[in-house]
C-alpha cells in the first residue's frame, strides 16, 4: 500500500465522537486482513514497521484509529494520491480486515528489538553482527513472502509473442489513395455526426465516418479528427450517429499517412475512466478495446488540457483488449491529474514500438510515454520532460504490469516515486530496458525505477543523473522493497541527503551481479552498491573507485569469469542469469546459449562491461550512437 498515514486523526472526527459515542462497528478479522494487506507490505512492512522512515510505522497502533485513517483515504477525506490510490476499491468490511491485522502486531519497538524480531531462530541475546546499521543488519532473512511473479511474466511473455505476430502479419503501408476520397467543406456536416465533410469518409452517413477501402479489416485513418471522432463521434449537442460507441471502439484502424494534430486546440481522448473520472474503480471498461497501428506514421502538435482529469493521453484508456503499436508522437504538451501520458494515460493492454516526444505534466502516475501500466509496454522510447507529485516517470510513471526493451531520454522531477524510466514500480518486471537524462525531486528517486515494491528489475541500466533533497536515492532504484535487482548497472552522478547509493538508496530486498560507477555524494548515510542496508541480500556486485572509495574494485580489470557472472557449466537453472532472452519468450533456449548472447559483454582491459540484451538488440533503428531520434 504505497503512502503513509497521517499522525492524527482530525478535529472533526474527534469532537462528533466525542459528542455522539462510537458507531456500532464489527471488528476485522486479523487473517483476511493480513490477505488483503499484502499488498502494503512493501512499503509498511508485513508489521507495520516500515523498512523505510519515509513511512511510518503502523503496527500496533489503535484498530478504530486504523480504520478510520484508511477509510479518509478512500474517501477523500485526506489528500495523499497513493494511499487513496491502493485503498480505492476496498469495502468497509475490507478496511475494519487490514486495520485488524496491523493493530494485531506489538506496539513501539527499540531498532534492536526490530532487528530481534526479524531473526527467525537466533537467540536475542546474541544481538546484531558487529557494524550492522541500528535498525537492521546487512544480509539477514527475505522477509515476509513475495508476490508469485510466474503467472503475471508468463501473461508478459505472451502479450509480446501476440504483437509481434500480429505485427508481422498486418496488411502493408496504406496508398496515399486511401485519403483522396474526403472531400467538402469544413463548414458543412450533412450527416450531423459531428464530423465535418472535409474529414468525414461519408459525409452523407450518419452510421460511418471512417472506410476500410483495401478490405483489410482496418480502418483507414487519414485526418486527427478522424481519429478523435472513435471516441466521440456524434457525441456534442444536436449531433447524433447510429454507429454504437463500443463498436467504434473495438474495430482495428490505421494510420495512412502523418496527421497534423496542431489543428485541434484540445484534443480528446480515445477511451476515459467512465462517468466519474476514476479508472480506479471503471478500470478499462470504457478503454479503446482494438487496434491502432501506426504504421510507422507520426502525429504531431497533439495538445490535451485536462488538469482535473484522469486518464488523459491521445489514448485515454487503453483496454486489456487493446494495442496501439508502430506509431509516434512529436511536439505533444498534455495536461492531467492521474494516469496522464502523451501516448497513453492509463494502459490494461499492449504498447509495442511506439515513440513519445514532448512534456506532460499533472498530479500522480505520469509518465512521457504512458502515464500508469496494467498491461505491457515493450520495444517503445520516450523523450521530453514530465514533472508532478508522485509516480512519475521518463517513459512510464505507475507500473503494474511488464516493460520490455525500452528506453527512456527524459527529464523528470517532483516529490516521491520518481524514475528516469518508472515512477513506481509494484509487482511489474523491468527488463532489458535503460534511461538517461536526469532525475530530479525529493524521496524515493532512483535513475531508472523510484520506487521498487515487490518487483523486479534485470538486465537493465541507467546513466541518468539523479539529485534528490530527501532519503532514498540511488544511482538506478531509489527504494527497493522485497524486490529484486539483477544483472544491472548504473553510471549516473546521485546526490541525495540520506541513503544514498550508487545503485540503490535503500536496500530491503535483493540486488546480485550489478554494479555501479558514478559518483556518490550524500550529507548522511551513503554506499557504493546501497546507500542504506535495511534487510534482504546483496552478492556478486562491484562499484568503481569512481563512485565510493571504500572497498572499490577496479571493475573494468575483471574478466567475467572474476566476477562470477559467466555461465556455469551445466546449471540449467542459471541460465536466465547468463543470456540474453532474445525472442522474449520467458525462457532460454538452445540457441541462445552462445557467447554473443551472454547478458554481460566485457569489452577489454579498462572498459567497464555493458549489457547486451537491451533496447537496440530487439529494435534495430539504425542509429550508431543507440538513442535514434531521443
Amino acid at each position: 500500500m504505497p503512502g503513509y498515514f497521517a499522525a492524527t486523526l482530525t478535529v472533526v472526527i474527534a469532537i462528533s465522537g466525542l459528542l455522539t459515542g462510537p458507531p456500532a462497528w464489527a471488528k476485522g478479522d486479523v487473517e483476511r486482513g493480513k490477505r488483503l494487506a499484502r499488498e502494503c507490505f512493501a512499503c509498511h512492512g508485513q508489521d507495520g514497521y516500515s523498512p523505510s522512515p519515509i513511512n511510518p510505522k503502523i503496527g500496533g497502533q489503535h484498530e478504530r484509529y486504523l480504520f478510520l485513517s484508511l477509510k479518509e483515504y478512500r474517501d477523500g477525506g485526506r489528500s495523499h494520491s497513493l494511499m487513496r490510490g491502493s485503498v480505492l476499491s476496498k469495502t468497509d468490511q475490507d478496511l475494519e480486515d487490514i486495520a485488524a491485522y496491523y493493530a494485531s502486531q506489538p506496539g513501539y519497538l527499540t531498532p534492536r528489538e526490530i532487528w530481534q524480531r526479524t531473526q527467525e531462530g537466533v537467540p536475542a541475546a546474541a544481538g546484531p553482527p558487529s557494524g550492522a546499521p541500528q535498525g537492521g543488519p546487512p544480509g539477514g532473512p527475505s522477509g515476509p513472502p513475495k508476490f508469485d511473479h510466474s503467472d503475471h511474466i508468463a501473461r508478459y511473455n505472451s502479450m509480446l509473442a501476440q504483437a509481434a505476430q500480429d505485427a508481422a502479419q498486418a496488411p502493408g503501408p496504406v496508398g496515399a489513395a486511401a485519403c483522396a476520397s474526403l472531400s467538402g467543406s469544413a463548414d458543412s456536416d450533412r450527416d450531423g455526426d459531428g464530423l465535418a465533410d472535409a474529414y468525414d469518409a461519408a459525409p452523407d452517413d450518419a452510421g460511418e465516418f471512417v472506410v476500410d477501402g483495401d478490405a483489410d479489416g482496418y480502418y483507414e485513418i487519414c485526418d486527427i479528427r478522424q481519429l478523435e471522432a472513435i471516441g466521440n463521434l456524434g457525441g456534442g449537442e444536436g449531433q447524433s450517429t447510429t454507429l454504437d460507441r463500443a463498436a467504434r471502439m473495438a474495430r482495428n484502424y490505421r494510420l495512412a499517412r502523418d496527421l497534423d494534430a496542431s489543428t485541434v486546440g484540445n484534443f480528446e481522448p480515445i477511451g476515459d475512466c467512465g462517468p466519474a473520472g476514476n479508472c480506479m474503480v471503471t478500470l478499462d471498461r470504457f478503454g479503446f478495446q482494438g487496434v491502432i497501428d501506426g504504421g510507422g506514421h507520426t502525429i504531431r502538435g497533439l495538445r490535451i488540457s485536462r488538469p482535473g482529469g484522469s486518464g488523459i493521453g491521445l489514448i485515454g484508456v487503453l483496454g486489456a483488449q487493446g494495442t496501439v503499436r508502430n506509431l509516434a508522437l512529436e511536439d505533444a504538451v498534455v495536461i492531467g491529474r492521474g494516469g496522464v501520458a502523451l501516448l497513453v494515460g492509463s494502459n490494461f493492454g499492449m504498447v509495442y514500438r511506439c515513440r513519445a516526444e514532448g512534456e506532460v505534466a499533472g498530479d500522480l502516475a505520469l509518465g512521457v510515454l504512458v502515464g500508469g501500466s496494467g498491461g505491457l509496454v515493450a520495444y517503445s522510447e520516450s523523450a521530453g520532460t514530465v514533472s508532478g507529485n508522485q509516480a512519475v516517470g521518463g517513459l512510464i510513471g505507475d507500473v503494474r504490469g511488464g516493460v520490455y526493451f525500452s528506453r527512456s531520454n527524459a527529464e523528470v522531477s517532483g516529490s516521491r516515486g520518481l524514475g528516469g524510466l518508472v515512477g513506481l514500480n509494484t509487482f511489474g518486471l523491468v527488463l532489458s530496458s535503460y534511461s538517461t537524462g536526469q532525475v530530479i525531486g525529493g524521496n524515493d528517486l532512483g535513475g531508472l525505477v523510484g520506487m521498487n515494491t515487490d518487483a523486479k528489475v534485470r538486465n537493465s541500466f541507467s546513466i541518468a543523473a539523479v539529485e534528490g533533497d530527501g532519503s532514498n536515492i540511488g544511482g538506478l532504484v531509489g527504494f527497493n522493497s522485497l524486490s529484486e535487482v539483477r544483472n544491472s548497472y548504473a553510471a549516473g552522478a546521485v546526490f541525495g541527503g540520506d541513503a544514498v547509493g550508487g545503485l540503490v538508496g535503500r536496500n530491503n530486498g535483493s540486488v546480485r551481479m550489478s554494479y555501479a560507477a558514478g559518483p556518490v555524494s550524500s550529507e548522511g548515510a551513503s554506499g557504493g552498491i546501497s546507500g542504506f542496508m535495511v534487510e534482504g541480500e546483496e552478492d556478486g556486485n562491484f562499484w568503481s573507485a569512481m563512485s565510493y572509495s571504500a572497498g572499490a574494485s577496479d571493475l573494468g580489470a575483471l574478466t567475467a569469469e572474476q566476477t562470477g557472472w559467466a555461465p556455469r557449466p551445466g546449471d540449467f537453472l542459471g541460465l536466465i542469469d547468463a543470456y540474453c532472452d532474445a525472442n522474449g519468450n520467458g525462457f532460454i533456449d538452445p540457441d541462445e546459449r552462445v557467447p554473443d548472447n551472454r547478458i554481460w559483454d566485457f569489452r577489454g582491459s579498462g572498459e567497464f562491461p555493458v549489457i547486451r540484451c537491451t533496447f537496440e538488440a530487439g529494435y534495430p533503428s539504425g542509429d550508431t550512437d543507440g538513442m535514434g531520434k531521443m
